[in-house]
């Protein structure tokens, strides 16, 4: 009897796993994706660019703006679809979830040909939405067009309807809650559905772009991007790939310093996108952004960067140190020594004529030896043109002028030749003057 219930068990077990496994297949299965992308007016938008993140296969909308692909769908991995313009294919410029309520869906993508176009025409058209604050409907909230004066308030199951265009920006404003700025674009995406807007209260849930303290990376940015190198491999991979650049990935980190909704706002390529979107899906928590000392959600975008190693220059061959010879060693040629003699090397003396030197201009000095202990020296200066013309009388010493004076000698006039006779004389001292008196 134990052996029929144990075998009964079993055959339960395997009738329950047997699902299980065989769903697993079904999970990762190719599934079909039609898009049609149109913009805000309804047109087809042909020739927009569809790549799925972590692929490198592009999909180009047709005349229709259609884009037909397969894609296979992990339920424990989201893909995403980023949308692109042809002229510029690192801007994505929307994302699509790949999901089931995917698989045939339409967007609104307006290029800017489009936005001109409908802002020229000044075209009005009702847009509905409905306000909602944590699954509960916003009565009574302000909706208005800025910069027109139009207005109107949502009801009591929070849902309102207004005449927008594409010049003004719809505002929304309602009591203890945060403003919300929306555009015509965001209301047209489901043009049949009212757009749900999600009201956050004031400092509650609300996600800052800027604070006081923005969030940092435990150790500081030269810590995180030797995280992201050492994670995400990427100079192995921008090797393997020879390509380089950076991918830029946005995330919010949470009141805990938690990381939350990365997303890729600029890639680069498949394998390196995956590559930098893994690492930050595990990397450490951050030291959480701060306003008025309150930790609160910040948005945050940082840079993955790839960049192939540097090559290594080549080495260079070690240069072996010269060794200084012996100078007693080396044979020294026989040199004449009388060819390097200074006596023999004659100085040229520069020829002047005896007559042409003036020996008044040279200093003299004329000694008289009064004292054996003492010398007294007279230079005698150049004459200069006017001297020679005109010959001013010799100052006599204090002693010779008063005896002159005293005795009554007078001072005779001389010619210039006695006068020149006289600069050169020798000078008498006092002594011999007083004995010549």
């Amino acid at each position: 009897m134990k052996h029929l219930i144990y075998i009964f068990a079993g055959l339960i077990c395997c009738l329950i796993t047997l699902p299980q496994v065989g769903a697993s297949p079904l999970e990762n299965k190719k599934q079909r994706f039609r898009i049609t992308v149109l913009n805000t007016g309804g047109e087809p938008q042909q020739g927009i660019i569809l790549k799925v993140a972590g692929y490198s296969s592009e999909y180009i909308s047709n005349e229709q703006g259609l884009i037909d692909f397969e894609q296979s769908i992990d339920n424990n991995y989201v893909r995403t679809a980023n949308f692109y313009f042809p002229t510029d294919k690192n801007r994505t410029i929307k994302s699509l979830r790949l999901d089931e309520a995917a698989q045939d869906t339409i967007i609104r993508i307006d290029r800017p040909e489009d936005l001109a176009r409908f802002k020229q025409s000044g075209k009005t058209l009702l847009v509905n939405g409905v306000l909602k604050e944590g699954g509960k409907p916003v009565p009574h909230a302000e909706i208005s067009i800025q910069g027109t004066g139009k207005h109107t308030f949502s009801n009591a199951q929070g849902e309102f309807s207004i005449e927008a265009d594409y010049s003004h920006l719809i505002m929304i404003r309602a009591e203890r809650m945060e403003n919300k700025y929306l555009d015509i674009e965001s209301f047209l995406q489901n043009p049949n559905q009212p757009l749900e807007i999600r009201m956050t209260k004031k400092g509650a849930d609300r996600v800052y772009h800027v604070v006081e303290k923005m969030p940092e990376y435990p150790g500081g940015m030269k810590a995180f991007f030797n995280y992201i190198r050492r994670k995400a491999h990427t100079t192995e991979l921008a090797e393997e790939t020879q390509k380089e650049g950076a991918v830029m990935i946005q995330f919010i980190v949470e009141k805990d310093g938690s990381i939350t909704s990365p997303s890729i706002v600029r890639g680069l390529d498949a394998r390196l996108d995956t590559a930098a979107l893994d690492a930050i899906i595990v990397m450490p928590d951050w030291i959480p952004a701060q306003e008025h000392g309150i930790n609160v959600r910040c948005k945050y975008s940082v840079p993955v960067p790839f960049k192939k190693p540097k090559p290594t220059p080549p080495v260079a061959p070690k240069s072996t140190p010269d060794i200084k010879k012996d100078s007693l060693s080396v044979p020294s040629a026989p040199a004449d020594s009388l060819a390097e003699d200074s006596v023999l090397q004659v100085i040229p003396m520069p020829s002047v004529d005896s007559l042409m030197t003036d020996t008044l201009a040279t200093d003299t000095t004329l000694v008289v030896s009064t004292d054996s202990t003492s010398v007294q020296k007279e230079t005698v200066a150049p004459l200069s043109t006017s001297e020679a013309t005109e010959v001013k009388p010799k100052k006599r010493n204090f002693l010779v002028r008063f005896f002159r004076w005293l005795f009554g000698i007078k001072d005779k006039e001389n010619t210039p030749a006695e006068s020149k006779e006289e600069k050169t004389s020798e000078v008498v001292p006092e002594g011999a003057i007083q004995k010549e008196e």
